[in-house]
């Protein structure tokens, strides 16, 4: 496990689409309660190919998960509540409690067949655990498929045919108004400089990020582990939360048999130091742009020595701590050496603690950035708030010096 320099940790990751369907949910909470000191929120959408059995012991992935939290389950000072949407039948809102699940029948969406991939849906659990529970502060676990578009993808939506997708901007948009304090993705490629300057920047009250930038194997996220670290100790903050979450997940994959699981990585990222890394970048890209015929090669060798260990689904995507590091070896300017030296410190504060394997731990920086080798269509990436940063800049300046 490696840590920067605030505390420690390793970390996670999940996934979603994207079909906008409408909808109006009423949220209907039981009476008000004592308040507890967190609310853990679990959003599992299993409504796709990931309800499924899987590993040495052939053991269903969901059940296994929610076996996890049963074995802490909530307590006066924390409440756990999981929104769980399967291949067969409808979806179900579970307060967890040590050893079963209570069925939320007063949910206004509880017993019907719900698109995961609609915001209205993710706005309307949101509501009514906040109200149920008064927690002061809230974990939001997002648990599926992941990419740098999407935290959830729904096969059957009960409204269409086709499947829907909760975008990263549908997730800004459900969550407007309330404040989450730690967003984890149970997922894959989430981990991005993208992701978490779409969540810093427009409007979501969210302080920490856990993510991973390539791969999160079926085992996921210790869910028990991770409970029974916060429910001893209640009043930790946020961003001890966060280093908990990267610190169990290394301590499970660095044990018989899920250390076979040798690509996973995830990283906990202070958003409040992501306009740093932005600014830095912005730095360093301002001096190359102009003169990227000179420079086309160099970014092309460490965009070559960033790759991520997984395959397809990262193919554009790099790591940011490595493609930095070999753009300051390159035989470069001393102010363009010095520019990417900066953003290696700005990044380094925003990635308060890893979770690494020994496979990983040589790859994965904390955060990936998109950097393809040659022009796509890009007005999916300028959606991204980050494009207006400096970045889109620069892949077209690099394009075009390729040809």
């Amino acid at each position: 496990m490696r840590v920067n320099p605030i505390p420690v940790v390793l970390t996670v990751a999940i996934l979603v689409a994207g079909v906008f369907v409408s909808s109006t949910v009423a949220a209907v909470p039981p009476s008000g309660k004592a308040k507890a000191a967190w609310q853990v929120l679990i959003y599992l959408d299993a409504d796709n190919n990931l309800d499924v059995y899987a590993g040495a012991h052939h053991l269903g992935i969901v059940q296994v998960d929610l076996d996890e939290l049963m074995a802490v389950g909530s307590s006066d000072s924390v409440a756990v509540y999981a929104l769980v949407d399967r291949w067969y039948g409808p979806a179900n809102l579970f307060k967890v409690l040590k050893g079963s699940l209570e069925e939320q029948t007063r949910w206004a969406l509880n017993g019907q067949e719900v698109n995961m991939g609609d915001p209205a849906t993710l706005r309307s659990f949101v509501a009514y655990t906040s109200k149920a529970s008064k927690a002061e502060h809230t974990l939001l676990v997002f648990w599926d498929h992941g990419t740098p578009n999407y935290v959830a993808w729904d096969d059957n939506t009960g409204v269409s045919d086709a499947p829907d997708t909760l975008t990263h901007k549908e997730v800004v948009a459900a969550l407007s108004g309330y404040h989450v304090d730690v967003i984890a993705a149970d997922e894959c490629l989430v981990g991005q400089i993208e992701v978490a300057y779409e969540y810093y920047a427009t409007g979501l009250q969210t302080d920490y990020l856990v993510a991973s930038e390539g791969y999160t194997g079926w085992r996921g996220y210790p869910y028990d582990a991770i409970l029974e670290e916060l429910t001893e100790n209640p009043a930790m903050s946020a961003r001890e939360l966060s280093i908990v979450i990267v610190e169990e997940t290394y301590e499970l994959f660095a044990q018989p048999p899920y250390m076979s699981e040798v690509v996973n990585s995830h990283t906990a990222v202070d958003l409040g130091e992501v306009q740093a890394v932005a600014d830095a970048l912005r730095g360093l890209t301002e001096l190359m742009v102009p003169e990227m015929k000179s420079y086309a090669g160099i970014v092309t060798s460490a965009r070559g020595g960033a790759q991520l260990s997984w395959g397809q689904p990262a193919i554009s995507f790099i790591d940011l701590e490595r493609f930095l590091q070999g753009i300051a070896d390159a035989a470069v300017p001393a102010e363009i050496r010095a520019a990417s030296l900066a953003a290696l410190e700005a990044l380094s504060a925003a990635v308060i603690g890893i979770q690494a394997t020994h496979v990983t731990e040589k790859i994965v920086g904390g955060l990936g950035i998109y950097l393809s080798t040659q022009a796509w269509n890009v007005a999916w990436y300028e959606e991204y708030a980050f494009a207006s940063q400096g970045w889109l800049d620069f892949l077209q300046a690099y394009w075009a010096a390729n040809g």
